[in-house]
């Protein structure tokens, strides 16, 4: 195809897409004028641009469409192109290459911030925490590349390694982590022996296609041994679907019980309810920290607030908005804030998090990231008593006896 009717079939497109926003019923003239001004810098491109042999138009559209979605400010609405949305893909269904970490964009550092290290992987284990900001990646400053671009440099061959320069207060930290397959195993089991009886220890480390199945044969090899208590591990899990989240918090509250209310600015509030469960109703704690967010939350704030666990640890993350992904025709997808969740009180955590009952000083999270290796892909765990938020979670227990 030639660059003459790539333009004049560019151009009917746009048309297309200018009429059927009108057709939906935004006619306001104001929003025409801001509109219009997008068609023509692409078509002042595609029709006098010097180098245009040049040029990867695809990519062109893809950076506008990264832009228009960075201009709103939001560290939560993001867009993924069509090679990427298939890689992340391949990550929610368990498996992936990289470092074992989930990340957002920081736009007021320009870098990129670590909502959590995935328990017991390669950036885990090296000592990333939740709220380090990525300012380099191999030496090249993450401002001068897009959000995406940063996240592929991440990413890379098994056994290669990888150079990040991070920014935690003001103190500037060099990681050099090498690459693995991850592949997450998102629930880890074990037991505590204590003068109470057995205490079931389940971590869920994120929230994803296989989670809610996999907690659900954890939690009946743990009844079926018999335990007087409950602890629900929840620390640098960084959330996921909604969905995993419903059918996860369902297996601790009776039926009927509010989980959590998604209140969107287009449309009608959902209230999603618990399914219920045929589990022994045992005491029960959940651990929490800067990292626990999104789905974490959401099962966090149900349990709270219904009075069916114990919250102990630190505040959580705060991400409390909903994002809907919007297929477009080029195969990308635009993921999008459409609304926020609402814990069963109708409390809005974003950008606030849930306050623990208990909580976990600075002084006692000393033993937080251990510097021997976990075989992350192994579901029954010897639980670390000497934890300070494990510890703290059998003294609760031993004091309600």
């Amino acid at each position: 195809m030639n660059k003459k009717n790539y333009i004049t079939i560019t151009l009917v497109l746009i048309g297309l897409f200018i009429g059927s926003i009108f057709l939906s019923g935004a006619t306001e003239k104001t929003f025409q004028e801001r509109l219009t001004p997008l068609a023509e810098t692409l078509y002042y491109i595609l029709n006098y641009y010097y180098d245009m042999n040049n040029v990867d138009v695809n990519k062109v559209i893809d950076l506008g469409i990264d832009g228009l979605i960075k201009g709103l400010g939001d560290d939560f609405s993001y867009y993924y192109n069509s090679e990427v949305y298939k890689e992340r893909e391949i990550e929610n269904k368990g498996e992936y290459g990289g470092l074992g970490i989930e990340v957002t964009y920081d736009p007021k550092s320009m870098a990129i911030k670590i909502i959590s290290p995935m328990y017991g992987t390669p950036a885990w284990r090296v000592g990333l925490k939740s709220g380090d900001l990525i300012i380099s990646i191999d030496g090249t400053p993450v401002k001068d590349v897009s959000y995406m671009d940063a996240v592929n440099m991440m990413r890379g061959e098994p056994g290669t390694k990888v150079k990040l320069t991070v920014l935690r207060g003001e103190e500037v930290l060099e990681f050099d982590i090498v690459r693995e397959i991850i592949k997450i195993t998102p629930v880890k089991y074990g037991f505590v022996e204590t003068e109470m009886g057995r205490i079931g220890y389940v971590r869920l480390t994120q929230f994803n296609q296989p989670s809610s199945k996999k907690l659900e044969e954890a939690l009946k090899k743990i009844y079926d041994k018999g335990v007087t208590a409950l602890i629900l591990d929840l620390r640098d899990n960084p959330g996921g679907y909604l969905d995993s989240a419903i059918d996860v918090a369902s297996m601790f509250l009776d039926k009927e019980k509010l989980i959590v209310t998604v209140e969107p600015r287009v449309g009608k509030i959902e209230r999603y309810l618990s399914e219920g469960n045929n589990f022994p109703r045992v005491p029960m704690v959940v651990l929490v920290n800067g990292g626990s967010a999104s789905a974490s939350e959401i099962v966090t704030g149900a349990l709270k607030e219904n009075n069916r666990a114990v919250v102990i640890g630190k505040k959580t993350f705060g991400k409390g908005s909903v994002q809907q992904g919007f297929p477009l025709s080029n195969g990308g997808v635009a993921f999008i804030t459409i609304a926020h969740y609402k814990t069963p009180s109708g409390k809005d955590i974003h950008r606030v998090g849930i306050e623990p009952n208990i909580y976990i000083t600075d002084e006692a999270t000393r033993l937080e990231h251990k510097e021997e290796v976990v075989d992350y892909t192994k579901e029954f765990t010897k639980v670390d008593i000497d934890d300070p938020y494990i510890k703290r979670a059998i003294q609760y227990f031993l004091e309600q006896k």
